[in-house]
């Protein structure tokens, strides 16, 4: 049986497939802390007063307002 491994995103707080999420040869596991769809939307907003803080507070709102 193939174990899937996965991976807690660090902004949304959401756990992915580590196919997921760039590769990072600074962190332990080797991969970048957010997933590849949170670090592509981050990126976008780059240039804007929205930054990584208030990313993570809009995805935690978002959770609360689904549960």
């Amino acid at each position: 049986m193939k174990v899937k491994r996965t991976k807690k995103c660090d902004m949304t707080g959401l756990r992915f497939p580590v196919g997921e999420f760039y590769v990072n040869h600074n962190t332990l596991d080797d991969l970048h802390p957010y997933s590849k769809k949170a670090d592509n939307f981050r990126r976008r907003l780059k240039g804007t007063s929205i930054g990584t803080v208030e990313l993570r507070h809009m995805f935690n709102n978002l959770k609360l307002k689904t549960v």
